[in-house]
């Protein structure tokens, strides 16, 4: 019996992954350093963005959740596209997802940050059942690229290959 992938779990929950992303500045998709056979990965910031086009919107009311929850697991899949590319295309490699970060574009009077991150988050428990989810910040900000709904960074440890 074949164990399954994280990336066959995400592909039979319908959060295939995209093509890693390419980046819109001067920066790169994700920094690795190995710290003791293991590989910390961290990813650079990812956005709603699919297929190219920005997920743009902003939270204002408990109305917002639900698109902002969708846009939030889009920018988890674009994370975990530059996570598996610095895991050499095999997410299998993840040991452990340890820092999760997530910034909702959202309005002053908004406080449900944790709410549209859930998503987020139930993105990578279906990717790494088995794993303890990540320490988490949920945070409002006024602006992101594209005027996104979110933009999400996550740091892993990765077993070396």
């Amino acid at each position: 019996m074949t164990k399954e992938t994280p990336e066959q779990r995400l592909a039979a929950a319908q959060f295939a992954l995209p093509p890693a992303p390419t980046p819109r500045g001067n920066y790169a998709p994700y920094c690795a350093i190995t710290p003791g056979g293991l590989q910390w990965v961290s990813v650079a910031g990812q956005v709603s963005r699919q297929d190219g086009v920005p997920m743009s919107g902003q939270c204002r009311t408990d109305d917002d959740i639900a698109p902002a929850s969708r846009a939030a697991e889009v920018a988890m899949r674009n994370a975990l596209a530059a996570l598996q590319a610095a895991c050499g295309g095999h997410l299998d490699r993840v040991a452990q997802i340890v820092r999760l970060r997530g910034f909702i574009r959202a309005a002053p009077e908004f406080t449900r940050h944790a709410a549209v991150l859930d998503a987020a988050s139930a993105v990578l428990r279906t990717a790494f059942p088995t794993q303890p989810l990540p320490a988490r910040s949920a945070l409002g900000v006024s602006s992101l690229p594209d005027q996104t709904w979110i933009e999400i960074e996550i740091d892993a440890l990765v077993a070396s290959a």
